[in-house]
């Protein structure tokens, strides 16, 4: 959460200055930490590789709000307490998976379950991740480049 809380902080704060319009760059820090949930792998990934999807969700955001097109979806504290109130058994899973890159087998001896077992947990947390941030994705999701 720690991560998550500083990168939203960070999005925000820059597209501010970008944009001159605090509420503007919420919501684009809102939609872009959207799309990292959305594809949650990222977040195993430090340096260019994380901060190179930021880039790209967020410029995408920039360029809609420059143009008045920015769609106005959930808030911050609407997504921050969606991701406060995740299930124990997801972000056991999701810290296993998308933070430390564990793969099935590590997994499902980390678990104490068979292979099978973790893979299916593992999907269900994906959508379960999809599911949470499709609130405050735009109606048409992330852009085509970003599926």
């Amino acid at each position: 959460m720690t991560r998550v809380c500083a990168t939203y902080d960070a999005i925000t704060y820059t597209c501010q200055h970008r944009l001159g319009n605090r509420q503007l760059a919420e919501q684009v820090g809102t939609q872009v930490l959207a799309g990292l949930l959305a594809k949650p792998k990222v977040f195993r990934y430090f340096g260019l590789p994380y901060s190179g999807r930021i880039a790209r969700l967020a410029e995408a955001r920039l360029a809609e709000a420059r143009e008045g097109r920015l769609a106005q979806v959930a808030s911050w504290p609407h997504l921050l307490q969606a991701l406060t109130g995740l299930p124990l058994e997801h972000q056991e899973v999701f810290v296993l998976t998308c933070v430390r890159g564990d793969d099935d087998g590590q997994l499902a001896s980390t678990l104490g379950c068979d292979t099978q077992i973790a893979s299916l947990r593992r999907h269900r947390t994906m959508e379960y991740m999809r599911g949470l941030a499709a609130c405050a994705l735009p109606s048409d999701g992330l852009p085509e480049d970003e599926e």
